[in-house]
């Protein structure tokens, strides 16, 4: 298929939602809530992620591997996976969210690690291939970049309703709770509304795309009969390519950068930039004007200096917008807390940073579905899954990196628990302004030298998938 409908392509956009509301309790609400309102120590926190992020190295591949030897005529092998996921998915989210009161430190971390890491498999089961999918709908070097871009504009917009609504209905400040984060009893009630979305949008995303299933790419015969040791090989082979090598290892490291802004985000709004929950309300819609943004601006960039250069500016461009406001503030050019200006600023600032963002992840799915073409010329099999396994490894070090090093960083700056704004030390408010900005910015610089040397120019693309006809026919 070349050109996908656009009823596909919406249906198909519409299951990321569901991760994008994922993202957002973790990124947003999870840390904080475990950290600030439990008291779980912040190192304990970031541990437990690691230790989740452990089993994805497993569950990731092993996924991927069997969705790429599934047979099924009537449901190929992707829906599959992707129903079976729903319910475990939205539940898990919940559960992880509704600890039982008097738990220690030793048990509030195993509570986390253990629904983390069932939260996370379940996501597995779905992201995997899920993302596979995207690469086989269409073998068009432009049009696999829209279909990415469609993605991200649904994990991006529809979950800010979601966590607006969070903030305007569930964390509202009270006498006891001047910050409404700090409140302990919304946090199980808003997890319950996120988990029953999640199920209600990957249901109907599954069910939408079932007509596709006909026209995508079936297991070979040849693949079939591969051993899971011998696919797993196929992933040495991957990474003795620099396409897959430089694209894995970027991808990583922009997650982690991510992982690291998003999940101390929180504690920017809070307490370095003063701002109330009503004002937190407000950022989630930067978020979502970047998604629309890239979607008229990545899949036409991207075919005209190609996805690679666009790639480096989106990175170069984040992290500049992440960290702006901090350095700025840092030099004294920054509105001081309480002025009506700050909140307009800092928001026009996120917006760059999420259009740039959301711009390189849309490419890099697009990026990764033409190395599995330059794979299959190489090898003769087509694995997505396997592939794509890495992607979706790469977004979970938001979570598992990013919060562990999230963890060492609130550690260093002496970030105190269960803290009021007005009780925090200065110091550990300079703290934060080290990692919002020269921190972050160093993360996404760095992340650039990785993708520099990827080689598959458009050019290139058209000569592999020449190949690749030549190879059919």
């Amino acid at each position: 298929m070349i050109k996908v409908p656009l009823k596909i392509k919406l249906f198909y956009g519409l299951g990321m939602a569901s991760i994008g509301i994922k993202n957002g309790l973790f990124q947003l609400f999870l840390f904080f809530y475990f950290s600030q309102v439990l008291g779980l120590d912040p190192e304990l926190a970031g541990l437990s992620s690691l230790v989740a992020l452990g089993f994805d190295a497993i569950s990731d591949p092993l996924v991927g591997l069997i969705s790429d030897k599934w047979q099924s005529k009537k449901w190929g092998r992707r829906h599959p996976f992707m129903f079976v996921s729903a319910l475990p998915f939205g539940l898990f989210i919940w559960l992880l969210f509704t600890p039982p009161e008097g738990l220690d430190q030793t048990g509030l971390f195993l509570w986390l690690t253990s629904f983390a890491i069932l939260v996370r498999v379940s996501l597995t089961l779905f992201n995997v291939p899920y993302i596979s999918l995207g690469a086989e709908l269409s073998t068009d070097y432009k049009e696999r970049t829209s279909i990415t871009a469609f993605r991200m504009m649904f994990t991006t917009l529809f979950p800010v309703i979601v966590m607006i609504a969070g903030y305007v209905f569930y964390f509202v400040p009270t006498e006891e709770y001047s910050n409404g984060l700090l409140n302990k009893a919304a946090y199980p009630t808003f997890a319950l509304l996120c988990g029953l979305l999640i199920v209600l949008i990957i249901l109907v995303s599954t069910w939408g795309t079932r007509e596709t299933i006909p026209h995508l790419p079936q297991a070979s015969a040849h693949q079939n009969q591969l051993t899971s040791r011998q696919l797993l090989s196929s992933l040495g082979t991957a990474f003795k390519m620099l396409s897959f090598r430089s694209l894995v290892f970027f991808n990583m490291l922009m997650y982690v950068g991510l992982g690291v802004g998003v999940i101390f985000t929180p504690y920017y709004c809070a307490y370095y930039f003063g701002l109330s929950t009503q004002d937190m309300a407000v950022l989630p819609i930067s978020s979502a004007v970047g998604g629309f943004l890239s979607l008229i601006i990545a899949p036409s960039l991207g075919d005209k200096i190609g996805k690679k250069w666009t790639t480096v500016m989106g990175a170069l461009i984040t992290g500049s917008c992440f960290a702006l406001p901090f350095i700025l503030r840092m030099l004294g050019l920054f509105p001081e807390n309480g002025t009506a200006t700050i909140l307009p600023i800092y928001v026009l600032t996120l917006i760059g940073a999420y259009t740039a963002l959301v711009m390189v992840l849309s490419l890099i799915p697009s990026m990764m579905a033409d190395v599995v073409d330059e794979f299959e010329l190489k090898t003769g099999n087509r694995q997505e899954g396997l592939f794509f396994s890495m992607v979706s490894f790469a977004y979970k070090m938001t979570t598992g990196v990013g919060t562990f090093i999230a963890g060492l960083l609130l550690a260093w700056i002496e970030f105190p628990k269960q803290t009021d704004v007005a009780d925090v030390a200065q110091s550990a408010i300079d703290g934060l302004g080290w990692v919002g900005g020269p921190i972050t910015l160093s993360i996404f610089v760095l992340s650039v030298f990785f993708i520099l040397p990827y080689p598959i120019s458009k050019a290139r693309f058209q000569e592999i998938r020449e190949g690749l006809k030549n190879d059919k026919g």
